[in-house]
């Protein structure tokens, strides 16, 4: 079965298998029960703070599909971060 998040354009999702060696990790959509793959990440500074999170762990993220033969995502950073001045 095909899955597409939801139209909104940020999610709460839990962590289920941390970042692999090759920047893989499956986060799951709670109130669905549908799993993701991320891939791709919108930037360095996501993909680290992703990679030193914990399984059990929510993140809320927007995510885009990444690729048109699997189940593969790009995560994109839910909220702009805003610098301190």
């Amino acid at each position: 079965m095909e899955q597409t998040p939801p139209d909104t354009d940020s999610r709460s999702y839990t962590i289920v298998d941390d970042m692999n060696e090759h920047g893989g990790m499956t986060v799951v959509d709670a109130s669905t029960n549908s799993t993701y793959q991320l891939v791709e990440y919108d930037n360095e500074s996501l993909r680290r703070e992703l990679s030193s999170r914990e399984i059990g762990d929510s993140v809320t993220l927007k995510l885009d599909r990444a690729g048109v033969r699997a189940n593969v995502w790009r995560a994109s950073r839910a909220e702009p971060v805003v610098l301190a001045a």
